[in-house]
C-alpha cells in the first residue's frame, strides 16, 4: 500500500528543487488569500524545475474559496517546518524521514488546493495533471465530469465520476472530448 503522504528519496539536489517548488507554490496560495482577488493580475513567470513530472499548472492556478482558514493554518504551519531547509540548502538529506513526511504533507495539501496532482521523478504514481472528482446520488438528466473542445494528446487528467442510481432515460458521461490535438 502506497502512504499518500509519503514522499520519494531523491539525490539532495533534487529534494532541494522540490522543497522550493512546493515552498514557492504554498507561498503564491497564502499570498493571494491575502490579498482578497478572486483572480491575480498579470501571471508570474514560473520556471517548473526538471524533478517534477508532467503538469503542474501554473501557481495562480487555483480557486480561492480552496483555501480554507484551516488549510491555510496548515500551509503556515507546514511552511514554517519546511522554511529552515528552504533557507539552508546544505541541511537538505534525502534520507531525512521527518523532511520527507513533512514534503508529503505539504504535497498533498497543495494538491488539494490546487485539484491536481504533483509528482516529482521516481515515483510510482501519474505524473503532474489534473485531477476531477464529481461524486453525485441521483442522476435524472445529464451529468459529465469533463466535457473538452480541445485537449492535447499530452494531457494527463485523471477523473473520478460517480453515482448512486442513475435513472432510466439518464445519461453518465465520465469524459467527452471532441478533438484530441
Amino acid at each position: 500500500m502506497t502512504d499518500v503522504l509519503g514522499f520519494p528519496v531523491l539525490a539532495a539536489s533534487a529534494l532541494t528543487q522540490a522543497i522550493g517548488f512546493l515552498y514557492r507554490r504554498a507561498e503564491a496560495v497564502l499570498d493571494r488569500r491575502a490579498e482578497s482577488r478572486s483572480s491575480p493580475e498579470p501571471r508570474p513567470p514560473e520556471t517548473v524545475p526538471e524533478v517534477v513530472v508532467g503538469d503542474p499548472g501554473h501557481m495562480s492556478d487555483f480557486e480561492p474559496g480552496n483555501v480554507t482558514d484551516e488549510r491555510a493554518e496548515r500551509l503556515e504551519s507546514l511552511m514554517e517546518m519546511l522554511g529552515l531547509y528552504a533557507e539552508h540548502e546544505h541541511l537538505v538529506d534525502g534520507q531525512d524521514e521527518r523532511l520527507r513526511r513533512t514534503l508529503g504533507r505539504l504535497r498533498a495539501l497543495l494538491e488539494e488546493v490546487y485539484g491536481r496532482r504533483i509528482t516529482f521523478v521516481g515515483e510510482e504514481r501519474p505524473a503532474s495533471g489534473m485531477r476531477i472528482v464529481n461524486k453525485v446520488v441521483d442522476v435524472h438528466g445529464v451529468s459529465r465530469a469533463l466535457k473538452a473542445r480541445r485537449v492535447s494528446s499530452t494531457a494527463n487528467v485523471d477523473v473520478e465520476h460517480t453515482a448512486e442510481v442513475v435513472h432510466p432515460g439518464a445519461e453518465m458521461t465520465s469524459v467527452e472530448i471532441e478533438d484530441l490535438l
